[in-house]
């Protein structure tokens, strides 16, 4: 079979869990025998095609006012006008058409489509092709993609987010199969009327299981992982590391980027106050070597929550908000707890409290591979 897969951004690119999710399932796709190409976005000027782990990657320039992936800050008006553009962009359209003819797919998968637009929709549909969508965020109600705002989650039942999503939404009906990484997020599209023509189904994200040689220690050492922003919840674990830093008992480290914005200058400072140890990027390995505890005090509602599940799946004891599709990723771990459970003397006890790996992994690649492969032939 011939399996065209869409996301905005591949390998060696990476923003955040989708690129993974994405490599993973193409490379799994190969190994069962398929051939794979994968048409994404990159910041030069031309098309550029190359092939990585048997995967075909093809890479197109973006055709709107600004690369947006350099967390380089833009003006105000020229966001306005890359969103609008980018509500459904024909220049896009028409190069990805070029794509589908020379690789003459059998389906086509998108999946994170910022850039593309919904225009590259048509363009499948225009050809007869068979069309599967996987919402990995929340791309499709809103150009923000998290649905948090302003310190809260979006209301999507306001006229707000109705009006942002009215094209995405009418455009959605090309779609054939549409698949959520979460029964959340796979609901949410389904009851608030995207692709009324489509099957609704979900499949979770598959996720790699962590080999690690835990670094010894008589500290508590309670880690954060991901983008340090307010949304992932980096505010309120630097509160709780001013409140509960206890010096050579318990410390707070934190992997990961600040944003190059007020935002992140403002998390900067307020980490520094507080005592949390700024590793800055480091391989999640060697991160989870050195830490016992994972503290994740999500805001936004997490489409699935692969942090979560590979952090408890390396045998870590994971505190988290149970928000969006984390609830779903907790059902399968022993080791998730929910952010009340938070306290001094919970630590102390888990401190030494081994966890026994799960037989198997419920978030396996070779298995939601085929449940894809299901899905295309269906």
């Amino acid at each position: 079979m011939n399996i065209l897969i869409v996301n905005t951004l591949y390998a060696p690119f990476k923003v955040g869990g989708a690129e993974v999710s994405v490599q993973l399932l193409a490379e799994a796709l190969v190994s069962k025998g398929d051939r794979v190409r994968v048409v994404c976005l990159h910041d030069e000027k031309t098309r550029k095609q190359t092939e990585l782990n048997g995967v075909e990657v093809v890479y197109l320039p973006l055709k709107n006012l600004y690369w947006p992936f350099n967390n380089v800050q833009k003006g105000k008006i020229k966001k306005i006008l890359w969103h609008l553009i980018d509500n459904f962009n024909p220049m896009m359209g028409k190069i990805f058409e070029q794509e589908l003819d020379d690789f003459k797919p059998d389906i086509v998968h998108t999946n994170n489509i910022s850039g593309f637009s919904v225009a590259i929709w048509d363009a499948v549909k225009n050809k007869n092709i068979k069309l599967v969508h996987t919402a990995r965020d929340y791309y499709l109600l809103h150009h923000n993609c998290t649905l948090f705002q302003s310190g809260k989650n979006m209301d999507v039942k306001s006229t707000k987010i109705k009006l942002a999503s009215i094209i995405k939404k009418s455009k959605s009906k090309n779609v054939d199969r549409f698949v959520g990484i979460s029964k959340y997020i796979s609901a949410l599209h389904r009851d608030n009327g995207f692709a009324q023509n489509a099957v609704h189904q979900h499949i979770y994200n598959p996720i790699k299981n962590i080999s690690i040689d835990n670094e010894p220690s008589t500290v508590i050492r309670v880690g954060f992982i991901g983008r340090l922003t307010e949304d992932k919840g980096f505010s309120a674990f630097c509160d709780k590391a001013q409140e509960m830093t206890i010096p050579n008992e318990i410390e707070f480290f934190a992997a990961g980027r600040l944003a190059s914005s007020i935002e992140g200058d403002h998390l900067k400072a307020k980490a520094e106050r507080a005592g949390v140890h700024l590793l800055g990027f480091v391989p999640v390995e060697s991160f989870l070597a050195t830490v016992d505890m994972i503290y994740l005090p999500t805001m936004w509602n997490e489409p699935f929550g692969r942090v979560v599940a590979e952090t408890a799946s390396a045998g870590k004891h994971v505190f988290t908000s149970y928000a969006g599709g984390v609830a779903e990723v907790a059902e399968y771990y022993e080791n998730v707890y929910e952010l009340n459970e938070f306290t001094l003397e919970k630590l102390r006890t888990l401190k030494n409290h081994h966890v026994e790996a799960l037989d198997v992994n419920p978030f396996d690649v070779g298995q939601l591979a085929a449940d894809y492969k299901e899905v295309y032939k269906n």
